[in-house]
């Protein structure tokens, strides 16, 4: 099966001229990353933005926490 790339749409928010990163260029910082940094977002709205350890591995980042920590409190569509 070939690797799924992300779409890529600049929009609003985005500095005019700007051109988004290369998936291949972001796969690769990916897999030299140390630490990576995970956002998600509590249940009043304000954001939480954590570091952890995870390992990029077959197209995909693998990270294990425990299951009350806020990062594990949903769910990406398609994940496991």
């Amino acid at each position: 099966m070939a690797e799924r790339v992300p779409a890529v749409s600049l929009a609003a928010f985005s500095s005019p001229g700007a051109t988004a990163t290369s998936w291949e260029q972001g796969r690769a910082d990916l897999a030299a990353a140390d630490v990576y940094w995970l956002s998600t977002v509590r249940p009043n709205g304000h954001p939480h933005v954590t570091p952890l350890l995870a390992v990029w591995a077959g197209g995909a980042l693998y990270f294990s926490t425990g299951s009350t920590e806020r990062k594990a409190r949903g769910r990406v569509p398609g994940s496991v």
